[in-house]
């Protein structure tokens, strides 16, 4: 039988997507991640200093900086990852965007086309744009 996805996840689903945001009135997907771990597991990520992209923004700009911030986390090998791990996916060509592992297979995650949402992240639209999973050095 297969293993349910986590009661809190319901919770985040329907945030507004928000540039910068990381609170339920509207989050961007780094601000996602940070108030679910922070609600979830009372975890502290590091606070995200780059810039954040946005329509008419350079997006090789902001994948530099989120490749830059992802290096504080520990490279996870695909297939081991496990609830609170972090997915980083290209979009638009660059390491833009990146979902929260609520379980093996399925994420949680918002963009600008879309509120927060679980998906699972095992699927052609998505499977194809994973650069790597990323676990939090401090955890």
């Amino acid at each position: 039988m297969a293993e349910a996805l986590p009661d809190w996840a319901a919770r985040y689903v329907g945030i507004p997507y928000k540039v910068g945001g990381a609170d339920y009135h509207g989050c961007d997907c780094l601000g996602l991640i940070a108030l679910a771990m922070r609600e979830q597991f009372g975890w502290e990520l590091p606070p995200y200093s780059g810039a954040h992209w946005h329509h008419g923004q350079s997006a090789e700009l902001v994948g530099g900086d989120a490749a830059t911030y992802a290096s504080r986390y520990r490279t996870v090998e695909a297939g081991l990852e496990r609830t609170g791990d972090v997915i980083l996916i290209r979009m638009r060509g660059h390491p833009l965007h990146v979902g929260l592992v609520i379980k093996a297979g399925f994420m949680l995650h918002c963009h600008e086309d879309a509120d927060a949402c679980v998906e699972p992240y095992r699927t052609p639209m998505w499977e194809k744009r994973i650069l790597g999973f990323y676990r939090y050095e401090e955890l």
